[in-house]
């Protein structure tokens, strides 16, 4: 019976390899299956992996949440003049001192004088800064630092339209409490170089210009 098997595998074996084209076959079923095989283990991997990164950054997000920063970056204008290189309006933001505006106007000459200025001090919106001169009388023994905002209407009458207040805008000829506001508003972001710029004001056209122009500085 046992020889009988035998014998049956036997001629069967001999038979597959008789046959090139059943063995090729064979051959492919067999590789088919390990190559899924192989697959099916990769795809089951990476799913795990996937799994574990997700949870790993869900993890990561509430233990480590992500907090937003606000940069407080409100502008203010500032007027310097006296012994600076370039004397004149600058934008600055409200934490800013009077070295860097000095730094922004050219630097200073070389006869200023330093000794009665605070370098040191936080400048304010619409503070009007004067460097002294050496032997000069004017603003001598005066802290810059206390020096605040400026009257905006110089001693020929002109209004000055970066640091005037809002009644003394609304002095002007076609200027009301609305207008008055905006340029207020404007010159918070937008400081006027030129009087020419005043016309950049929603409400300001040329006709009300022409009834401003000679009555305004910057």
């Amino acid at each position: 019976m046992t020889d009988s098997v035998v014998e049956k595998i036997k001629d069967t074996f001999e038979s597959i390899l008789r046959d090139r084209k059943k063995l090729i076959k064979i051959l492919s079923v067999l590789l088919i299956l390990v190559a899924a095989a192989v697959l099916k283990i990769i795809d089951t991997s990476k799913a795990d992996i996937t799994i574990e990164s997700a949870e790993t950054a869900e993890t990561a997000q509430e233990t480590d949440p992500e907090e937003e920063v606000y940069e407080d970056t409100q502008t203010i204008c500032v007027d310097i003049g006296g012994a600076v290189v370039n004397p004149g309006v600058y934008q600055v933001t409200k934490d800013t001192r009077l070295y860097e505006v000095i730094d922004m106007a050219g630097g200073l000459k070389e006869d200023a004088d330093m000794d009665s200025v605070n370098r040191a001090s936080f400048v304010e919106d619409c503070q009007k800064i004067i460097i002294p001169v050496k032997g000069s009388s004017e603003n001598s023994g005066t802290d810059v630092s206390s020096v605040s905002s400026s009257p905006g209407i110089t001693a020929e009458g002109l209004v000055n339209i970066n640091t005037a207040t809002l009644d003394e805008l609304k002095t002007l000829n076609g200027i009301g409490d609305v207008i008055a506001e905006r340029i207020i508003e404007y010159r918070s972001s937008n400081a006027f170089k030129s009087k020419e710029d005043v016309m950049s004001v929603n409400g300001i056209g040329k006709a009300v210009y022409e009834k401003i122009k000679d009555h305004i500085i910057c």
